[in-house]
């Protein structure tokens, strides 16, 4: 049995936080002292406690400030519990409720890894450098320094740095004085706002940035090492500019910081981290290349900024109270990214986007009896990491907050998140204090609304069937591809493409009067439900509106996704989607391609091994695609509107799947000619090496690792490494793996996830990727085992496999590993996607090979 969190912030509460960290970045040691002011609580004791991990406390001193004069108390003993991650201060005088004042010196070690104060090394005109940077979310603040390390225990931190002279430093709030002395500079920040100790961040080495301002006046900066080229920093400040511009007047609630900092990492484990006016980046998502622009790769910076910039008040200035409501962080940023884009870019139509990226990927993977709910009660520290499940507490919690949008009103939406800021200003809340704000600006009980769909698991569906000629029946289920639940109930928003005479379904199932032809459900993907039409004749309706663009987009990609999960669980067949997918060549909107490309892709995945299965898919994928691709070309033309220079990109990727013979070698060639990786299209980029790896037996894999190694420029780092996962030959798929993963390899750590994941997809490299991951495990674990990152590893083991015989070694591999808090929920999802994958492929392989060799 697990023990429960113990709140320390029940027994004492900070109100402020003098902090010094004299840090020697070369022998990776730091020493401190910490004085913290606040109030004690509960019953007496001789013994106070804060967080630590990692740390020595060499001295400790608390002094209590009576009503009349101040007291101090000897600190007799100190004991650190590694276990708990404590130090405990026991005194020689019993300890009362009131005002404290607690002073401790320690000492730590910059950590090897990507959490506390770390190291992030780069190489800049043939020197090793190094810069030192922090991620203390969820709760490594502790690392660092003593501290109540909860999100509700707020303070005002007043830092100072001594850091090695002529270095940058930055923190969350501008500086207030820097000296120096020798080789050593000391810098004191301003005084930050009212915060948790998770945002407390800071930076410094050898970088330098851009600047611009606000309409408002916050300066804005964004920041990368000097190996990084000034112009690459543009566009993401441009951006952050913009988009905070945006969401000043969108919540109209100022931003309350006088600059905010943005810096590109060349070491971070996650994608950003929101820090109150230092946001932190991992390169490839703040970094862009004006002269070779890609709109895919500007349009994920944008993205990602914007998420970061929505946390400065989702999180930031409003925080939630514990772990368990994680949900009023991010799944707000994850809507609030695309209210933002939308707004500021209308030519790209974030929301057909936001089906391909976050829709897809929350409603495949709520589809398990594992699966966690949107607000999930945390009993254990370990339990903080696996709280952050991109597909749910970020996508899922996401589509909720835009079906709730989508259901009061944005005029509503907005006047209740106006009232939660100005309520709970550098405060705590819960999810009920922003259902009350907003049950008060829409005049609906939101509580009742929205609480059965965060607080359950899984997805419904909706069943839709015509009775009588004049009537509708409506209803619902839970829907499960491993198992069945009779039991749970949602309040559904139909979201109707025509009036109904009922907005919402309660029941678990309702019979309406209804004469017209069947709408459309959920027609623009704002609901987080799935829809089955179970007549025939309105299945083929609607299948002849997907293929005739007469419903749109959003609905369309919608539509087929939920067709893929109805197959999936045997409601239809794979061969149903590969038809439709057939009968839609003249598709205009990029976003739907996504969704035919999977559905061919599923069909190549059922019958995965069988040559003449494969080049009948290929046919297929050919003829889908080979007028577009003539039509489109290879290059971008000035008039190009975002859709049609992604739709380019993709028909080329449909042709070189398909194994088009001219294609693949116009790829080969353009990789020859090209003087260096950087003068590829960088669109293209990923897809021309890839050709060069899979087709071309003269290719260089050692030039590749060493473009990889040399390059500064994520991008292409990212180019390579998808590129050599193409790879078909086993001793090469052994040399890239050794070379670039191994135990001695050049990739980053926090990229391995990414090679491993492409590796993973590849029938031709599956198997030497799970040797890899065996033969490494041990390794792995003591790299990355404390990281939020860590369950990524069983994700992607269980991605693609489907097959008793990989069943069967997920099982023996993983199973024994069951009992790890931090990989448990994971192993179970995946067996019953593993187990639900083997199953459609033993339902649907004999139906697509026969279907495949009747065309």
């Amino acid at each position: 049995m697990s023990k429960n969190v113990t709140r320390l912030f029940e027994q004492f509460r900070p109100k402020h936080y003098e902090l010094e960290l004299d840090i020697d970045s070369d022998g990776m040691t730091f020493t401190g002292v910490a004085t913290i002011t606040g109030q004690r609580h509960g019953r007496p004791s001789q013994r106070l406690s804060f967080h630590q991990n990692g740390l020595k406390i060499t001295s400790a001193h608390i002094t209590h400030h009576g009503k009349k004069e101040a007291s101090d108390l000897d600190v007799d003993r100190i004991n650190t519990h590694q276990k708990f991650n404590e130090v405990r201060l026991h005194t020689n005088g019993m300890l009362y409720a009131g005002e404290y004042t607690i002073v401790m010196k320690f000492s730590g070690k910059i950590t090897d890894q990507m959490s506390g104060m770390y190291p992030c090394n780069f190489v800049h005109d043939g020197q090793n450098k190094k810069l030192i940077a922090t991620q203390f979310e969820s709760h490594d603040a502790r690392r660092v320094f003593p501290c109540i390390d909860e999100p509700e225990a707020k303070a005002t931190f007043h830092l100072q740095l001594t850091t090695p002279a002529g270095e940058t430093v930055l923190s969350n709030t501008p500086i207030e004085a820097q000296t120096t002395a020798g080789k050593r500079q000391t810098t004191i920040f301003e005084i930050t706002p009212r915060m948790s100790s998770y945002l407390l961040a800071f930076a410094f080495g050898d970088i330098h940035g851009v600047e611009a301002k606000t309409k408002s006046g916050v300066v804005m900066r964004t920041w990368g090492t000097v190996a990084q080229h000034k112009s690459f920093l543009q566009y993401a400040n441009d951006q952050a500019v913009r988009t905070l511009d945006f969401f000043e007047e969108y919540f109209d609630t100022p931003f309350p910081l006088k600059k905010c900092d943005q810096i590109a990492l060349p070491d971070f484990e996650s994608g950003a981290m929101e820090n109150w006016g230092l946001i932190t980046y991992r390169e490839v998502a703040l970094l862009t290349d004006p002269k070779n622009r890609s709109l895919s790769g500007e349009q994920y910076v944008s993205m990602v900024v914007a998420h970061e910039l929505s946390h400065q008040w989702f999180g930031n200035l409003v925080t939630m109270k514990w772990w368990d409501d994680l949900w009023l962080n991010e799944s707000f940023a994850s809507l609030m990214e695309h209210i933002a884009l939308d707004a500021l870019n209308p030519d790209w139509h974030q929301w057909e986007g936001y089906v391909t990226s976050d829709v897809l990927s929350c409603s495949n993977r709520d589809v398990y009896k594992a699966v966690q709910s949107v607000h999930v009660p945390v009993h254990h520290p370990d339990e903080i990491h696996t709280l952050f499940d991109p597909a749910i507490v970020y996508a899922k919690g996401g589509h909720l907050l835009k079906m709730l949008r989508d259901y009061i009103g944005d005029d509503a939406f907005r006047t209740g998140l106006k009232h939660y800021f100005t309520k709970h200003a550098y405060g705590n809340t819960t999810g009920e204090d922003l259902w009350e704000s907003l049950s008060k600006a829409s005049a609906h009980d939101i509580h009742s609304f929205m609480t059965p769909w965060l607080q359950q698991s899984g997805s419904p569906l909706l069943t839709v069937t015509r009775p009588t000629n004049d009537s509708l029946k409506l209803s619902q289920e839970r829907f499960l591809l491993d198992g069945t639940d009779t039991t749970s109930q949602w309040p559904i928003p139909l979201l109707s493409s025509k009036p109904l005479p009922v907005d919402v379904l309660t029941d678990k199932e309702l019979v309406i009067e209804y004469a017209e032809p069947t709408p459309v459900f959920n027609h623009q993907a704002g609901g987080h439900y799935l829809v089955e039409y179970a007549d025939d004749a309105d299945q083929a309706r609607i299948n002849a509106a997907i293929a005739s663009r007469s419903i749109s987009a959003e609905s369309r990609m919608n539509i087929l996704n939920n067709m893929m999960l109805l197959a999936r669980r045997g409601d239809k067949s794979a061969v149903d989607l590969l038809e439709l997918a057939r009968g839609c060549n003249l598709e205009t909107r990029e976003g739907v391609w996504t969704l035919l490309a999977r559905a061919v892709g599923s069909a190549a995945a059922l019958t995965e091994g069988d040559d003449n299965a494969e080049q009948a898919i290929n046919a297929i994928q050919h003829s889908l695609a080979k007028d577009w691709h003539a039509k489109l070309g290879w290059d971008d033309q000035p008039e190009d509107d975002p859709n049609t220079k992604h739709l380019r990109q993709t028909m080329l990727s449909l042709m070189v799947g398909a194994e088009d013979q001219e294609t693949i070698a116009t790829c080969i060639q353009k990789f020859d000619q090209a003087k260096s990786l950087d003068d590829l299209p960088s669109e293209q980029r990923a897809l021309i090496i890839g050709a060069k790896v899979r087709h071309d037996p003269t290719v260089n894999l050692d030039a590749l690792f060493e473009a990889y190694r040399i390059t500064h420029n994520p991008d292409i780092q990212m180019a390579i490494t998808a590129g050599l996962s193409r790879a078909k030959d086993p001793q090469q798929i052994k040399h890239i793996i050794e070379v670039a993963i191994g135990d001695n390899g050049f990739v980053r750590a926090q990229d391995i996830f990414r090679w491993f994941a492409h590796l993973m997809r590849s029938r031709y490299s599956r198997d030497a990727a799970w040797k890899w991951l065996a033969d490494s495990w041990n390794r792995l674990e003591e790299m990355f085992g404390d990281s939020k990152s860590f369950e990524y590893f069983v994700v992607y083991s269980a991605a693609t496999v489907n097959t008793p015989i990989w069943e069967q070694k997920f099982h023996d591999f993983f199973d024994p590993m069951i009992d790890n808090i931090v990989l448990r929920r994971n192993i179970h999802i995946a067996h019953g996607e593993i187990a639900a994958r083997v199953a459609w492929r033993n339902r649907d392989e004999p139906k697509l090979k026969q279907y495949l060799a009747s065309i």
